[in-house]
């Protein structure tokens, strides 16, 4: 039986996302993120499926999965019926797929035999959120822990493993896309960076006196970050600015978070209304030690105009100017110099916030993005009509 020349590209995508789990959006970034580029592909008319290695979620998220699950399908994704993870899922409809994106490492090298088996004609897309190998070294060279570093290899093995498997590799940052060409040349890598709702307006600069921190903490680099930055950087602070306080706000603080509440420590956990928390801060702070990829944490913070202090590493991969769009702190000193700055000088909190809110405006918002998402559908499209023009 032979299928008409160029059917192929009058139908409609299929795409099927291979999560761990249903997306949280309102608990940590990548669920945001990919929420975000479902509610993009739906608007260009590609038919989006959902679903989940453990479709009944897992703690701490399991608690609002059929919150989370309602958001989606009120949105327009679909979610398998009868609650099939993806293996069975697969079985039944990976014919169906035209693509198939799979997210994260573990994920992605829990399913790929199973795509290719069961969706022989999708194209396979692995969409690394960022990359896992790199964080870890980081980590292990922090920490100076031995396992850590095996880790880190292992992963590093896997993921470009993942890379030269795929037809379509996606990373958040131009740092990531350059690092994994230079180990995978023959990978396809296509950008595919974090998207955010513009935000137009925020509350006026008077009456704003704390710092603010953001962070999903089942994500260990956020702990850290808190852990040293109240246990090191907020004393000399204080000295320097007698009165200030931090707030924490994040979703499932760890044992160690929580314990660092105090007079003018805050540990909030998940909150409903995040604008409330941007609107009553003077400066974010950002002092990750190690990570990888872009930190939506430092987005949502300069797409509200709330001016940014962070680590070298916090702001890597982000086209920011130091002094104009974000002020970078690598010792005590530099914390101390940055934040008084912001507190004591009107003009400078006002023009970095808007310079702030321009990147993530013109490098993040849905506008922004939509080139990049194009630019992967592009190619999709552009494999599945060689594909339909080969088939007889």
């Amino acid at each position: 039986m032979t299928r008409p020349v160029g059917a192929e590209r009058l139908a409609p995508l299929r795409l099927l996302v291979v999560d761990a789990r249903v997306p949280t959006p309102n608990r940590d970034g990548g669920s945001l993120r990919m929420v975000h580029l479902c509610q993009m592909l739906l608007a260009r008319s590609v038919d989006v499926v959902l679903a989940s290695s453990h479709p009944q979620s897992f703690p701490p998220f399991d608690t609002t999965l059929a919150d989370d699950s309602a958001r989606l399908t009120a949105m327009g994704v679909r979610l398998p019926s009868g609650g099939d993870d993806v293996e069975a899922h697969l079985a039944r409809h990976g014919r169906d797929y035209d693509v198939v994106l799979m997210s994260g490492a573990f994920v992605a090298s829990r399913h790929l035999s199973a795509v290719r088996r069961f969706a022989p004609r999708a194209t396979l897309v692995f969409d690394t959120i960022d990359l896992h190998f790199l964080r870890e070294f980081r980590a292990a060279k922090l920490t100076g822990n031995v396992p850590r570093l095996q880790h880190a290899l292992a992963l590093k093995r896997i993921e470009l493993g993942l890379a030269r498997a795929a037809d379509v590799t996606v990373v958040v940052s131009e740092h990531e896309q350059e690092l994994l060409r230079a180990e995978v040349p023959q990978a396809s890598v296509l950008l595919l960076p974090n998207i955010h709702a513009r935000v137009d307006a925020s509350a006026p600069l008077a009456g704003r006196r704390e710092l603010m921190f953001l962070g999903a903490f089942t994500h260990d680099p956020n702990a850290d970050a808190m852990v040293w930055f109240v246990r090191h950087a907020l004393p000399a602070l204080r000295l320097a600015a007698p009165g200030l306080g931090l707030r924490i706000v994040g979703a499932d603080p760890t044992p160690g978070v929580r314990a660092l509440a105090c007079d003018h420590v805050v540990v909030t956990g998940c909150v409903d209304n995040l604008a409330t928390e941007f609107d009553r801060a003077r400066a974010f702070v950002a002092p990750l030690r190690f990570g990888a990829g872009i930190k939506g944490k430092l987005l949502l913070s300069l797409a509200h105009g709330l001016p940014v202090v962070a680590s070298p590493i916090a702001a890597e991969g982000i086209p920011l100017v130091d002094g104009r769009d974000v002020l970078v702190a690598r010792t005590i000193d530099d914390w101390v110099h940055a934040v008084t700055h912001l507190l004591a000088d009107d003009a400078a909190w006002t023009a970095q916030s808007a310079a702030g809110r321009e990147v993530v405006n013109g490098h993040y918002s849905f506008e922004a993005a939509s080139r990049h998402v194009d630019a992967l559908l592009a190619r999709i499209r552009s494999r599945r009509a060689d594909a339909s023009e080969g088939f007889a």
